[in-house]
């Protein structure tokens, strides 16, 4: 087993951080080990556009983001954590997903796998915002996440939304949070 971490804030040590960091403690009290990769300590340019992965199945931009693709591919199990800005993704994790797009071009135009092995992974969603909920808070979010899922091959297994958490740390006062984000992590990818 695989599993990768996403951490999808700009900031160190925020809600998001310290409950994705809380559901890698619940899976590795099963023995399973995660790699993570901290957005905010990567060097990677957005996108350009060139759409010579069309033609080649390779990205074009050399920077981090030539270290990632191979740890995506091995991939069994995926989180991706986030704090919510405009009702969406931080801008760090939307330009990582639209890095991806290389996995789009070797998939929907050179019928390549996105997997040596075939398999689909499994993929959870850890979102933080400092609103109230409401229905459409996570809505924009849910949905990059899901699509990013679907070009790399993996389910959307869940995920974990949580609001009204502004200040940094706050989580820590709300510790049913906490519990719930460990519980999960032992119940995933067992």
């Amino acid at each position: 087993m695989k599993v990768i971490a996403v951490f999808g804030s700009p900031r160190s040590g925020g809600n998001s951080d310290i409950l994705l960091n809380t559901i890698i403690t619940g899976i590795e009290a099963n023995g399973i080990q995660v790699e993570k990769i901290v957005l905010r300590n990567l060097r990677f340019n957005p996108c350009i556009s060139c759409e010579k992965c069309m033609q080649t199945g390779n990205c074009a931009v050399n920077d981090d983001m030539q270290k990632i693709y191979p740890i995506f591919i091995e991939a069994t199990g995926i989180l991706v954590a986030s704090p919510i800005y405009f009702m969406g993704v931080s801008a760090q994790l939307k330009a990582f997903i639209d890095r991806f797009q290389v996995f789009w071009s070797r998939k929907y135009i050179l019928h390549l796998p996105v997997r040596k092995d075939g398999n689909i992974s499994k993929g959870f969603f850890v979102a933080t915002a400092a609103r109230k909920e409401s229905e459409s808070l996570f809505a924009g979010s849910i949905k990059t996440v899901k699509s990013f899922f679907h070009v790399i091959d993996t389910e959307y297994i869940g995920n974990m939304l949580c609001s009204e958490l502004e200040e940094k740390g706050s989580v820590y006062e709300k510790q049913e949070l906490l519990k719930q984000a460990f519980d999960t992590g032992k119940a995933l990818f067992v």
